[in-house]
């Protein structure tokens, strides 16, 4: 273990006196430095982490901006058929009505 020459008197919050109270260590001082470094260490890597997981939203996002555009086409092109279809429905009555007067 590393000798530890650093004597140090600092201020601190009860809020972050209590989260090193709840790190892993069986003394204050070894509480604290396992937060410390867990922050050293960790942080990096979780923001990395945080940077490539943002990237996925995003890249989700624009794929759900590009389904929601499609969709939005395909119900107009729906709406243009059911005219269509409507039109043809009512020239058939027509037609029908003229024949069945012959």
């Amino acid at each position: 273990m590393a000798q530890k020459n650093n004597i140090r008197s600092i201020r601190f919050s009860d809020e972050l006196a209590e989260l090193i109270d709840r790190q892993v260590g069986r003394t204050f001082t070894e509480k604290f430095e396992n937060l410390v470094t867990r922050c050293v260490w960790e942080l990096p890597q979780k923001e990395a982490e945080l940077a490539e997981i943002e990237k996925r939203i995003n890249r989700e996002r624009q794929r759900l901006r590009e389904l929601e555009q499609k969709r939005i086409d395909l119900q107009r092109a729906m709406s243009g058929l059911d005219r269509a279809l409507n039109q043809c429905l009512y020239s058939a009555g027509e037609t029908i009505r003229q024949l069945e007067k012959l």
